[in-house]
């Protein structure tokens, strides 16, 4: 078993100092309460609703940068993982990313590769499958937001072994069909269920230049069952979600089913064509 935190950040992306301070301090929260695992939103150390390329530079961070630096301190002190969503400034490149630390330092980042609204206007968008690397804690694959919504992307994590994905993300409410629980939620359900996965969604909260958020920040079992769920009615403070998990050894589902083994690429192939 292994105990996770999905923190459910205020973020403001008018006060990235803000943003980063609401970082750290749900880091420490989630260490005080015995969370192994810790995943923070899309964009946690920036927010989100950018209007223009000074806002996105002035509010990037570097992989060697300030908050990277102290999370790799609080990792290596804390023997736990830190996967947070990040505005990364790379190679004069701005990147919608997700780094993934545990007590060896940083074992890799990703950057986005499908872009959502206006995301494709300030930042470069991802050319590589899902970041899945072996941590102190397990085989964990991340990816953001919208990237889950594309079922191919999730499968690719599970071949590559990932027992757990850490989802940073920033649900907006755009005009939704209302559902119980929110259908972004649902998602993540049956992504687990059918690649038998835990995931673990970081969402956000406080309305934002006018945008406001799903808020439903979730941690499910490899079954797709919620094991924790933040309280979607509470937009204006930051809530960290808690389960005690256990991660996949394999991915059979009877004695007799594995969605890995049951797969018959040869007939998908046209997929790719589409």
């Amino acid at each position: 078993m292994v105990r996770i935190a999905a923190c459910q950040l205020s973020l403001n992306v008018e006060d990235a100092y803000y943003c980063v301070s609401q970082a750290l301090d749900a880091i420490s929260q989630a260490i005080s309460n015995n969370a192994e695992i810790i995943v923070l939103p899309e964009f946690s150390t920036s927010g989100y609703c950018f209007q223009d390329i000074n806002e996105v530079k002035a509010s990037s961070q570097s992989i060697g940068g300030e908050f990277v630096i102290k999370c790799l301190q609080l990792a290596k002190e804390k023997d736990v993982v830190i996967v947070a969503g990040m505005n990364i400034e790379n190679k004069s490149k701005y990147w919608n990313a997700s780094i993934v630390i545990d007590n060896s330092g940083i074992v890799g980042w990703y950057a986005k590769a499908h872009l959502f609204g206006d995301e494709g206007k300030f930042f470069t968008p991802g050319d590589k499958a899902p970041l899945v690397v072996n941590t102190s804690k397990g085989r964990i694959a991340t990816m953001i937001c919208y990237d889950l919504e594309f079922s191919e992307w999730v499968r690719l994590a599970m071949l590559q072994g990932a027992q757990l994905i850490a989802l940073p993300t920033n649900w907006p409410e755009i005009g939704q069909t209302k559902t119980s629980p929110p259908m972004e939620v649902i998602r993540v359900q049956a992504a687990a269920s059918q690649n038998k996965l835990v995931i673990a969604a970081a969402d956000r909260c406080t309305t934002e230049r006018g945008q406001n958020w799903v808020s439903s920040s979730v941690i499910t079992n490899f079954e797709g069952v919620i094991e924790a769920l933040a309280d979607s009615t509470i937009n204006s403070k930051t809530q960290i979600i808690y389960a005690e998990v256990e991660l996949p050894v394999d991915t059979s589902i009877t004695d007799k089913n594995d969605v890995r083994k049951d797969r018959r690429p040869s007939l998908y192939s046209s997929i790719l064509d589409k």
